[in-house]
């Protein structure tokens, strides 16, 4: 266990209300014990972004970064530390804390107390966990800077990306309405179900055998490509995952009909999908999914919209410094 003497909180400030209201009931119980302690309120987006940049510039070996928010502020302060030596800690106050999942129990993430109990009183142990490179190109084979990026939970390509946007849609028609905000992807997910389930790519890994393996049928539903097990508010693609293995844990769903479809989405919402008809599951290192239609592919990952020809997803072992609660 190593202890910190400077510790960082950077707070999304457009978190949800109610995870800001335990957050500042949780510091004022802690005030002492947060003397000397930063407490950074995010003020626009990709702020995290900036400040995790200024600690970073700023660090002597002993600071801990903590990541106050949803899976988007995560995102932001893991794409920052990713390949450095700095620390991040993660304190969840968003509607879905996808990636919290992975790697806090359920104390932890339904009370962030226990999380600002635990930071002050140096009760955590610093782990290195793996990362997913993702690399996007265009059809002439040059990257794509503003598609590729460090994703520490999900990416995926096809229906789950469908999903995401009207769930986003959604989301700012109706800003204020939790609800909204909690049931926008399970509304949005069934809502897709009757729209265009076919994406055409394939893809290309190789698996256990060390043999490259292709799948170039003419289309699949979706694809995802994870480090954590959770995405979407729950929805569980990868049961198995491990963020610390060195592997990728991969689901590729194959086009099916409407009745297939309404049958997987709920086996996929809670990770019995593995076996079933049409649905592949493997475990890889790296994968690259290439668009085999006219349009080029759209995915996210950790909720982040990116697009491409061709994507390339590698799996970089111990990439990120994580704290882990006791």
């Amino acid at each position: 266990m190593k202890s910190f003497s400077r510790k960082v909180f950077i707070v999304n400030s457009r978190a949800d209300a109610r995870g800001m209201e335990r957050f500042k009931a949780a510091a004022g119980l802690f005030t002492e014990s947060l003397n000397g302690c930063e407490i950074r309120y995010t003020e626009h987006a990709g702020h995290a972004s900036e400040i995790a940049k200024e600690i970073l510039d700023e660090d002597d070996g002993d600071t801990l970064v903590i990541a106050c928010g949803g899976d988007g502020t995560v995102h932001e302060v893991a794409n920052v530390l990713a390949g450095s030596s700095l620390p991040m800690a993660i304190i969840p106050l968003g509607t879905g804390n996808d990636f919290a999942r992975s790697v806090m129990d359920e104390h932890h993430r339904s009370d962030c107390e226990y999380c600002v109990s635990e930071i002050t009183k140096n009760d955590y142990v610093v782990r290195p966990i793996d990362l997913i490179k993702v690399e996007s190109f265009d059809a002439k084979g040059n990257l794509i800077p503003e598609s590729s990026a460090w994703c520490n939970n999900v990416a995926s390509i096809g229906l789950d990306t469908e999903v995401q946007l009207r769930a986003k849609s959604r989301v700012l028609r109706h800003p204020k309405s939790a609800f909204i905000r909690k049931m926008s992807y399970p509304i949005s997910a069934v809502g897709a179900l009757f729209g265009n389930r076919k994406f055409d790519f394939k893809y290309e890994c190789t698996r256990g055998s060390d043999v490259p393996e292709f799948a170039g049928k003419p289309g699949f539903t979706l694809i995802s490509i994870c480090n954590g097990s959770y995405y979407g508010s729950g929805f569980c693609p990868a049961p198995r995952a491990d963020v610390r293995d060195g592997l990728l844990d991969v689901c590729a769903i194959g086009q099916v009909s409407l009745p297939r479809a309404v049958y997987l989405i709920t086996k996929y919402k809670n990770g019995l999908h593995e076996g079933k008809k049409y649905v592949d599951c493997f475990r890889t290192t790296e994968i690259t999914v290439e668009a085999t239609g006219y349009r080029d592919l759209n995915g996210n990952y950790d909720g982040e919209d990116f697009s491409g020809r061709k994507v390339k997803f590698t799996c970089v072992r111990g990439a990120l410094n994580l704290a882990f609660y006791d």
